[in-house]
């Protein structure tokens, strides 16, 4: 019963944590996001010229 007690002690924080932190995430996932598109988008070529070698 204790652990039960803690267990939604625990889920509270977590839930209003989230809620705190939600903008924040999206912000930084928004940010990541961007940066990984960048790298991607510079590494295509390199990524068809690997494909091209692969193919040989």
């Amino acid at each position: 019963d204790d652990l039960r007690v803690n267990y939604d002690d625990l889920r509270v924080n977590y839930d209003r944590l989230l809620q705190n932190a939600s903008p924040l995430l999206e912000l930084s996932q928004n940010t990541t996001f961007k940066i990984y598109r960048k790298a991607y988008q510079k590494s295509l070529p390199l990524l068809r010229a690997v494909r091209k070698l692969v193919k040989k």
